[in-house]
């Protein structure tokens, strides 16, 4: 009866993210190009070209050298302008621009679209990669999720992350967009395109989730333990919308992460603390203060031996630990003398899809705009170019 009532929901939203598809006639001004930090600070690059190019000034626009073909040369910065292989060029900003079948190859790594060199304010080299959304979702989605698994499942992590990077275009006074990383998305170039999460690209093309009109930051995680976090819980500067608010899980049970457990010595805690600006004497005990209405835990209190308490948010205390060591903010503790056990359920923040959630639900036939009707409750599916520009 549970699913059945589920499935009504799903399949209820979904019908309003067709009408909603079909009722838009609007041009966008989104724009189709990402700008991804492939290279942050670093004093020297290697890069080969592999085919046609030309090098233009950003600062001016003029293009002040070609090439048929670079073999691994070095990137370096010079006092008057940019090394590269043997010529030196009297700019602060190059950009490489590769011919259609083109690559340009940065640290061994192969990269479609075009690059652009950087000399930082500290004398470092920064190197963004401008590419078309639909090929970064190409160069992303591998790192995102097994190319293994259900396609409806690879197709709904396709939305979720071309939703994200769009949402994430144009930050104030940065020279890039995303980075390459955890801190946006692991991107690893035209090396990370497979087969399978190529077609699930593909066959999205184009689409984007929004509410009220608007690009939403369409979070995702590993698996959340039984339900999705409210992003405000997060990240007190989130969109406060009924896409990003939690909703019960079921479908995760398979992860290898639904259940974990950590073995601390409370010294070592201790030495964390403190290295992280918290000042606190030996621990006698850690327990939980409150939880909020996904179960992960709000406040944690530190009774020291001395007598003294910390009270510290549940998402703080992870930060400091590691987000890869404790895994979620869902878990119990149990006191064991100078050690504590950490019994927990998930991996990630929480908020947004459960990409082992999307998977149970592919392997029960729901679909991707099922998937993501469910996790992104209230939003609207749309192709990019057709939301009303503001």
């Amino acid at each position: 009866m549970r699913r059945n009532v589920l499935l009504s929901l799903i399949l209820t939203t979904t019908l309003g993210i067709a009408v909603a598809v079909a009722a838009i006639d609007h041009r966008s001004s989104v724009p189709e190009l990402v700008r991804v930090a492939i290279v942050r600070d670093s004093r020297e690059v290697d890069l080969a070209i592999q085919g046609l190019y030309r090098i233009r000034d950003l600062s001016s626009g003029k293009v002040i050298g070609t090439g048929n073909y670079l073999v691994q040369s070095k990137v370096r910065l010079l006092e008057h302008g940019i090394l590269v292989g043997l010529n030196v060029y009297p700019s602060k900003r190059l950009i490489i621009e590769p011919a259609r079948d083109a690559s340009i190859i940065i640290d061994e790594r192969p990269f479609r679209g075009q690059v652009t060199f950087i000399r930082t304010p500290d004398n470092r080299i920064t190197v963004v990669n401008d590419i078309n959304v639909e090929d970064y979702i190409k160069g992303i989605l591998y790192h995102e999720v097994s190319h293994h698994w259900p396609m409806e499942a690879l197709k709904a992590q396709a939305v979720a992350s071309r939703t994200y990077a769009l949402y994430s275009i144009n930050p104030v006074g940065k020279p890039y967009d995303v980075t390459n990383d955890i801190y946006s998305q692991v991107y690893g170039g035209r090396s990370s395109e497979r087969y399978r999460t190529d077609l699930a690209v593909d066959y999205t093309r184009n689409q984007v989730l929004t509410y009220d009109g608007k690009i939403i930051p369409a979070y995702f995680h590993a698996t959340c333990g039984g339900a999705t976090e409210d992003a405000r819980e997060v990240w007190s500067a989130a969109p406060d919308i009924p896409p990003l608010r939690g909703v019960p899980c079921s479908f995760c049970q398979d992860s290898p992460h639904m259940h974990w457990k950590k073995n601390f010595r409370l010294h070592d805690i201790q030495d964390t603390l403190n290295l992280h600006g918290y000042k606190v004497s030996a621990i006698k005990d850690i327990s939980i203060v409150d939880r909020d209405r996904s179960d992960r835990i709000e406040h944690l209190k530190i009774t020291q031996k001395n007598g003294e308490e910390l009270i510290i948010k549940g998402k703080d205390f992870r930060d400091v630990m590691g987000p890869n060591v404790l895994m979620s903010n869902n878990y119990e503790i149990v006191m064991q003398g100078y050690y504590v056990d950490i019994i927990g359920k998930g991996w990630g923040h929480g908020v947004g899809m459960c990409q082992w959630g999307a998977y149970g639900m592919a392997r029960q036939q729901f679909n991707y705009k099922q998937i993501l009707a469910y996790y992104y409750p209230q939003s609207v599916l749309v192709d990019y170019h057709d939301i009303p520009s503001k």
